[in-house]
């Protein structure tokens, strides 16, 4: 009988210590899966944070500007500020400020430049809403404004083949936007890398025109709030 119920201590001990063991894994488990989604800025990729989608579809290599120096944008936010700068507008968890009045028109190199010089990108629209609200509320006037696309490989009129400054999908932006290029226009990774959109054109809104990026145009900066 002694020796029955100390069979049964122990297998009630070792139950235990397993079970001790099993859960001390899973919350190893856990913080370590923690640390693999992270990314480089501090930012969780599923958190809701402004850099969510930034910098997860690089450029090809082969992605040059043939006429803005054979320049492309290779640039990362390192560290999103927490309010938007004066003369700055938010909307959702970005700020946005048109460079027209302050930088007047210029090309899409010396645009993103000045982006990046505050922490951004030029702006892309990840949605209709977004874009309708900065249309609204940030661009200056009815003119041609460069879009943050950059690039296409191959050679397309096809969103989902572009590629953005900021390194964000087209694949998947492309599926709330719905835009297309202007019949007969086309990008790819050298001559006409550059995207135009024009405010308050319904005929050019959702439809883009290609560019060779040298030309000086009106800007858009978005900058993620951290």
């Amino acid at each position: 009988a002694v020796v029955s119920t100390q069979s049964g201590h122990y297998g009630r001990g070792f139950q235990t210590c397993a079970m001790f063991c099993y859960v001390l894994l899973a919350l190893l488990g856990v913080a370590a899966g923690a640390n693999v989604i992270c990314t480089d800025y501090g930012k969780d990729v599923a958190g809701g944070g402004g850099l969510d989608g930034y910098y997860t579809r690089e450029l090809p290599g082969d992605c040059r500007g043939q006429h803005i120096g054979e320049w492309k944008p290779t640039f990362k936010i390192s560290q999103s500020p927490g309010e938007c700068q004066g003369g700055w507008k938010k909307y959702k968890s970005h700020c946005y400020i048109d460079l027209r009045t302050t930088k007047g028109h210029t090309p899409y190199r010396a645009g993103e430049e000045e982006c990046n010089r505050h922490q951004g990108h030029i702006f892309l629209a990840n949605d209709r809403e977004e874009y309708t609200w900065v249309e609204q509320n940030v661009m200056a006037n009815n003119e041609w404004f460069y879009t943050g696309i950059f690039c296409s490989s191959p050679r397309s009129m096809d969103p989902t083949n572009f590629f953005t400054a900021t390194r964000e999908d087209m694949r998947e932006i492309q599926k709330k936007m719905q835009s297309t290029m202007h019949p007969g226009h086309h990008l790819d990774n050298h001559g006409l890398p550059c995207a135009l959109t024009h405010r308050n054109n319904n005929d050019w809104r959702w439809k883009w025109h290609h560019s060779h990026c040298n030309e000086g145009r009106a800007v858009v900066c978005e900058v993620p709030l951290g």
